[in-house]
């Protein structure tokens, strides 16, 4: 759907720009104390993103500034380009001017937007998976849909032009606006929420990686408790605004213009998990002193015995990291036949690994992350169109 607003965008700038190059330059309209319409089509991209924490490290040293702990963040690294962000959109937007002499300009205007909100990352070791010797955990990465977001800005703009006679007349400004915020979670996203709601679990630590492998505890049985499913918050906000761009006058009246706009917020989308952010807590991506208070906190997973979030596929035997059958690499793909027919052979030289591309129906229990944040509504927005003076 997205793929065809972005071609009808990019079919309109195209005719725009071939009727101005048909038609030539015309000297500039005189606007003053005149109305102008103009309509417009572009797209609107956000500026803020909730990374992956799955790199993160904290290390904590003395007074003296050398290293005496560390702790790693136990998921797969392969995520750290997963993220929430208001993903670029098609946008269409309705002009209204009014100028109050040749140079400066009053504008009201009113939009639409629709666009998606990126991805949770959700993270899963699963219970029967076997760890490697070689590496302490083994943490597989899916994406859940967060769901879209409709926008409709209303904008009131004071312009300022610099040539107001010539064809071409570039312009600057800013104002304010309040736009009107929906939000449509997807269908995975839906579900997520429900899984998550019928499963129980408790906080499973993470200890230092300083001394060797670190490992998780094992919550107590007092500890394992319902979890909560998933929040939205995503509601109208005010906004405020600067703006630049330029008009040619391609026809008596007519005027091609291109105009830029970065656009604050004040407030946010925030997506949650289980009454917070996020379903565990992230090591931070860190360097502090090994008595501040990032040193008595506590970092890990939950780890969800009852229920599950996520069907894990089907259980799978596979080569060990470096094993497998004479010319066949199974360390990309473990799940090819020719290494799951080794592993008949040579159980010993095995591990059991979960198969994402064979589900078997159930969710499955073992140590989860859920990813939220905060998402400010701001973006960057470029859009090209026509006015007209009355």
């Amino acid at each position: 759907m997205r793929q065809r607003v972005i071609s009808a965008i990019v079919v309109g700038v195209l005719a725009v720009v071939a009727t101005v190059a048909a038609t030539g330059p015309a000297r500039a309209e005189e606007i003053e104390k005149k109305f102008r319409i103009g309509f417009a089509l572009g797209a609107l991209n956000g500026t803020d993103e909730v990374n992956s924490d799955s790199a993160n490290v904290l290390s904590l040293v003395d007074r003296d500034e050398q290293l005496v702990d560390r702790y790693i963040d136990p998921r797969n690294d392969s995520a750290v380009f997963n993220n929430l962000k208001l993903r670029p959109g098609g946008i269409a937007t309705l002009y209204g001017q009014y100028a109050v002499n040749r140079f400066f300009v009053l504008e009201a205007s009113v939009g639409y937007q629709k666009t998606d909100l990126g991805n949770v990352e959700v993270q899963a070791q699963f219970a029967g998976t076997d760890v490697p010797e070689t590496q302490p955990f083994l943490f597989d990465f899916f994406t859940v849909k967060a769901g879209d977001i409709e926008r409709i800005p209303l904008q009131f703009t004071a312009l300022a032009r610099f040539r107001p006679r010539a064809s071409f007349n570039p312009y600057v400004g800013a104002g304010v606006g309040y736009s009107f915020i929906g939000y449509t979670p997807s269908d995975e996203f839906n579900q997520l929420s429900i899984n998550m709601d019928s499963s129980r679990g408790g906080f499973a630590g993470v200890t230092s990686a300083f001394f060797g492998n670190p490992e998780f505890s094992t919550p107590n049985a007092s500890e394992i408790r319902d979890l909560g499913g998933a929040t939205v918050d995503a509601r109208d906000t005010f906004e405020w605004h600067v703006a630049g761009g330029a008009e040619y006058s391609f026809r008596r009246k007519w005027a091609l213009f291109i105009d830029l706009r970065y656009i604050f917020s004040s407030r946010e989308i925030h997506v949650g998990f289980d009454g917070g952010a996020d379903l565990g807590i992230a090591v931070p991506q860190l360097v502090d002193y090994v008595d501040s208070p990032a040193a008595s906190a506590s970092y890990g997973a939950i780890q969800i015995t009852e229920g599950g979030l996520v069907d894990g596929g089907q259980a799978v035997i596979v080569p060990v990291a470096g094993d497998g059958p004479p010319g066949i690499s199974c360390v990309n793909e473990p799940f090819l036949t020719e290494c799951v027919n080794f592993c008949s052979q040579f159980p010993q030289r095995c591990e059991s690994r979960f198969d994402p591309t064979r589900p078997d129906g159930q969710r499955d229990v073992g140590f989860y992350y859920v990813q939220g944040g905060d998402v400010k509504l701001g973006g960057i927005s470029f859009q090209i169109g026509v006015r007209y003076t009355f």
